[in-house]
Parts: structure tokens; C-alpha cells; sequence
């Protein structure tokens, strides 16, 4: 059993026993064995625990580990909307062979591309990469400086290579919360990313989003040592 919250309290019995659902069956002398399911393991994932009840299982636990699913809408996002001025289709391929966006050979480097981006705090860095289907990749920085925390937007000038390539855009911040803007005095307002621990022990710092084109956005956090946690 798991139990995730910003503040637990209260009393009552947390049971993992395995009560008496077990299973029966007969031996080959024909006695009946009963078989009885062993005790459960206890973990609470909170920022503020004053909970005063009895837990009981096998094995208890505590932290706080805040790699879980957020609402939905409410979690970081990222996208590349637009590449030299033609939108990105809902539902990218990225496939070189089938290109997502076709740019008039005509058009000088550097072109725009433009990201978007949901509650990731204005004025974060956002990277934009070119990997072609021939030569060394190409990378480009820009912030997205425009919107608001909930909707913003990148515009970032890449020198796109001949013959195009497939595009990620990545942002690392250390997202969200009271702290979107610096870091709050109060550790119970800054972001989770900011507060929360890994079960080992170890702090995040930080939150890495990464977008492709026909591809699903990954997210990992990152501890203050460097290392990185995918969420799933």
C-alpha cells in the first residue's frame, strides 16, 4: 500500500494483515493445508506527516518520491507548433520519407521554430535539435518569453541543414509551483521538483521535458547528482 500526499494526519489503523482469504487444498496424505497470503509492505510519500495511527505490515516506510501522474492539464508540456512558418499537423509522423512539414527551398537560414509550452515557467531555456539523415546534429537555443506560465511560446532561429532532419525541442527547469520563480523560503511552496526526494534519499533539482515529432513527450527528473528518474 502507497499513500501520496502533501500532509497526512489523523489516527485510525493502516492494516496490510492478510486476513483469512487464504486458499485450501488436499496433500498427498489427504490432509487439508490452508495457505494464507503473507503481510503487506507500508509506504508513505508525504511533504508533512503527523498521522498518530497504528500501520501494520510486514514493512513501513517513508519519504517523499513525487514522480507520479499528474491531473490532467496540469502537467508540463511541450510541442513544437510550427517549423519556418508552416504549422506542425496534429498527429506527426516523423519520418524523414513522409515529411511533417515541407519548407520552400527558397527560404534563407535561419528559420523560425516555434514551441509551445504549458505550465513551464516563462523565460526557461528551451533547446530545438535538427538530427539529419546524413551529418551531425544541429542545435539552436531560445526562451520561451512570450504567454504566461499556464500557455507560452518559443521562437527559436535554427539553421536548418539541407535535406531537413527530424526535430526535438527539450526544456529542463525545475518547474511550477510558488517557485516558478525562484526559490521560495517556505520548502512547503516550492515545486515538487524542488522538494521532492528519491527513494534513496537524494533531492530533484531539476525536471527534463523533451519533445519529437511523431513521437510521445518525455519527461525524467533529475537529482541534484545528476541522476535521471523517467517517468513512465
Amino acid at each position: 500500500m502507497r499513500i501520496v500526499a502533501t500532509r497526512l494526519a489523523g489516527a485510525g489503523n493502516v492494516n496490510c494483515n492478510p486476513g483469512f482469504g487464504g486458499s485450501l487444498y488436499y496433500n498427498e496424505f489427504g490432509y487439508v493445508i490452508f495457505r494464507f497470503a503473507g503481510q503487506g509492505r507500508v509506504r508513505f510519500d508525504t511533504l508533512d506527516n503527523s498521522f498518530g495511527g497504528h500501520i501494520n505490515g510486514a514493512v513501513f516506510t517513508q519519504g517523499f518520491q513525487p514522480i507520479i501522474i499528474p491531473t490532467a492539464g496540469q502537467g508540463v508540456q511541450l510541442a513544437i507548433a510550427s517549423v519556418g512558418g508552416a504549422a506542425v499537423p496534429a498527429n506527426p509522423s516523423g519520418v524523414l520519407a513522409n515529411p511533417d512539414v515541407i519548407i520552400p527551398a527558397q527560404q534563407n537560414n535561419p528559420i523560425p521554430v516555434v514551441v509551445s509550452c504549458a505550465n513551464i515557467p516563462l523565460n526557461t531555456e528551451i533547446s530545438v535539435v535538427v538530427h539529419p539523415a546524413n551529418g551531425a546534429d544541429v542545435t539552436a537555443v531560445g526562451i520561451n518569453n512570450a504567454g504566461t506560465l499556464a500557455s507560452s511560446t518559443a521562437t527559436v532561429p535554427l539553421n536548418m541543414p539541407r535535406g531537413g532532419g527530424i526535430i526535438y525541442a527539450k526544456a529542463v527547469t525545475g518547474i511550477a509551483g510558488g517557485a516558478a520563480n525562484g526559490r521560495a523560503a517556505d520548502t512547503k511552496t516550492r515545486s515538487l521538483a524542488e522538494t521532492g526526494w528519491t527513494a534513496g534519499g537524494e533531492r530533484f533539482a531539476k525536471m527534463e521535458i523533451t519533445a519529437a515529432l511523431g513521437g510521445r513527450q518525455q519527461i525524467a527528473y533529475i537529482t541534484e547528482s545528476g541522476k535521471r528518474y523517467p517517468a513512465h
